[in-house]
Formats: C-alpha cells, sequence, structure tokens
C-alpha cells in the first residue's frame, strides 16, 4: 500500500504544535491552578466554589531565626523551675478545657516574667509566630497564663493575632480570653464563651468566629496548626488551618477554602 505524504503546510503545523508549550495553567499544579481560577489579589474570594477543596499540601519547610540576635529562646534558662503550679482548682479546670494536657507539666508565668519574655519578643522584634514557636514552648514545659495576667499583657503590647484577648460578639455580647496555656508543642486559648462571632480589630476586614477552645499545634520555627478559628466571607466561612512565616513580614495562611499570603508585623510595646 502507498503511504500518503503530507504536504509542506500540514508538516509544518504538526511541528509547532508538537514544540509548542502547554498553557501555563495546564502546566501548573493543584494549587496555582487554584489561584489562577480565584484571582491574584490577596482577599479570600468573595464568591463560593463548587466544591470544597481539601487544604493545600504544607510548603517546603522554612529556616526562619527564633530570634533576630541569634538568641535561642526568649525563655531564659531554667525559668520553669522557678515558677509555681496553678492552685488544684485551676488545674482541674484547665485539664476538663484541655484534653490531653499534662497537668503535672505546667506552672503559672507570673506577671513579671510574663512581661518579661514580651520585652524580650519586642526587643527583637520577632513576630508573634516567632514568639508562640519559640523552642522552650516545643518542650515538655508547659506555661499557664491566667485572665488578668493577658489583659495586662495585651494593653501594654501590641500583639497582632487572630485571637482577641478580649471583645463584643457580633450579637453585643462581651467575651474575654479566659487562659493561655503555652507549651508542650502547643497553645491553647480558652475563652469565656463557645462559638461566637466577633471583629478582630487587629484585622478589620472579615467577621471571624472563634470555638471556646482554640488549639495551635507547633509544627516548627514560625509554623503554626490551628484549629478553633473560622472567617466569615460573603456566603463561605473558611477554616483556618495553618500559618506559616515566609518571611520577616509575611506568612501563608492555609484555609479550607485555599492560602493566601498575608502580611504580618513585630510584637511592639504600646
Amino acid at each position: 500500500m502507498r503511504e500518503r505524504s503530507l504536504s509542506p503546510l500540514a508538516v509544518a503545523l504538526a511541528a509547532g504544535l508538537a514544540a509548542a508549550p502547554a498553557p501555563a495553567f495546564a502546566q501548573a499544579g493543584p494549587a496555582a491552578r487554584m489561584d489562577a481560577v480565584l484571582g491574584a489579589s490577596g482577599d479570600f474570594p468573595e464568591l463560593p466554589p463548587l466544591a470544597r477543596i481539601s487544604a493545600p499540601a504544607a510548603a517546603a519547610a522554612v529556616a526562619v531565626p527564633s530570634a533576630v540576635d541569634g538568641s535561642a529562646s526568649v525563655v531564659p534558662p531554667g525559668l520553669w523551675t522557678t515558677l509555681v503550679a496553678p492552685d488544684a482548682a485551676t488545674l482541674s479546670w484547665l485539664s476538663s478545657r484541655i484534653p490531653g494536657l499534662n497537668a503535672a507539666a505546667v506552672r503559672q508565668l507570673t506577671p513579671t516574667d510574663a512581661d518579661a519574655l514580651f520585652a524580650t519578643a519586642a526587643q527583637r522584634a520577632e513576630s508573634p509566630l516567632d514568639f508562640f514557636s519559640d523552642p522552650a514552648f516545643r518542650g515538655a514545659d508547659v506555661y499557664y497564663v491566667p485572665q488578668d495576667v493577658i489583659a495586662a499583657l495585651f494593653s501594654r503590647y501590641e500583639i497582632r493575632v487572630l485571637t482577641p484577648s478580649s471583645g463584643t460578639t457580633t450579637d453585643g455580647r462581651p467575651f474575654a480570653m479566659q487562659a493561655l496555656v503555652i507549651g508542650g508543642g502547643r497553645v491553647d486559648t480558652l475563652y469565656d464563651q463557645d462559638n461566637f462571632s466577633a471583629n478582630n480589630p487587629m484585622f478589620p476586614d472579615y467577621t471571624y468566629q472563634f470555638a471556646g477552645h482554640v488549639t495551635e499545634a507547633i509544627n516548627g520555627p514560625g509554623d503554626l496548626s490551628v484549629s478553633g478559628v473560622w472567617v466569615h466571607v460573603g456566603f463561605v466561612t473558611p477554616q483556618i488551618q495553618r500559618i506559616v512565616k515566609l518571611s520577616a513580614t509575611q506568612a501563608r495562611v492555609d484555609s479550607n477554602y485555599g492560602s493566601r499570603v498575608k502580611p504580618i508585623s513585630p510584637i511592639t510595646r504600646r
């Protein structure tokens, strides 16, 4: 059987198609395609996607020093051994609110010691992501900060975190952070209300929803997994799942609707 020869024009078209690169959208992975759909702005989408999008894969680990001056921790060596345990009633209450808490490892931070930790962080220009993922908090020691000390710290320092220390819910009820428990590889925030919505003056663009117990697991320097915080965006309510420091001024915020890069700021004294 005679082979049919291609015309010069057909040969040229076939060669061009073979050499042409695939569109960037087709080459990109799932995360890049999602960003292309949602747009390049720094905001969450205003309209819901057609299907829920699973959390993106974790980015490669970023080496972030815990302190600008090279020190290993804002927590002085041996501080935990100088502190006393909370009273039995407080320990019982904390254990009832925080499943898996090692009550024997909990020590109560005094107002002076708590202030010293944040003063050191402010001197180093550490962000809250640096502070709350400090090496000392990744170990076995656990530090309890009571409500009055929390209020004093947030009034003395500007600490730009998703979890406000106090405020008013969207339906007009006052709320407050009752306890902050840091250490053992996690940060636990306890509120006096459960499943409430409120505005956060540090992040005024959206309204947030909080569980009575917000947990942040410390994955490493500047890397926290989050459970118990949602953000109301139009018709959808993404759940914040992870915050990873990318640089001194930016962090990646992962939700079950995708990821966004957001600005971060250092802890400063007011």
